[in-house]
């Protein structure tokens, strides 16, 4: 699924703009290194607050390369936090409310 609805729908409205979308952590080297090397509490501690222990080691390397105002922040999926799915839904169906399973996308120009 992540390959599938979100990588696609990052990559293409990323490339609307006339870029390229860059996915580093999931290259298959990264992925595998980290799978053979590293214990899961090396890479997280869910025991800790959120914007600490979640991404430990992300937020670990974002400190030793001085980003620790990015390094600190809480996880949250793009198109929420941009709040990108509201506006998404405001400007297709007229509202939130009315963007449901069954809902008709009105002609917006």
């Amino acid at each position: 699924r992540l390959w599938d609805r979100n990588l696609g729908r990052d990559d293409r409205m990323v490339s609307d703009h006339g870029c390229e979308a860059r996915f580093p952590y999931l290259d298959t080297e990264v992925t595998q290194f980290l799978q053979r090397t590293l214990e899961v509490h090396d890479k997280c501690n869910m025991e800790l607050d959120p914007g600490i222990g979640d991404k430990q080691i992300l937020r670990l390397v974002a400190h030793r390369l001085g980003l620790e105002a990015c390094g600190t922040l809480a996880k949250r999926a793009i198109q929420f936090g941009s709040r990108m799915a509201h506006l998404s839904d405001k400007k297709r169906f007229g509202s939130r409310r009315q963007a449901t399973g069954e809902a008709q996308i009105r002609d917006v120009q």
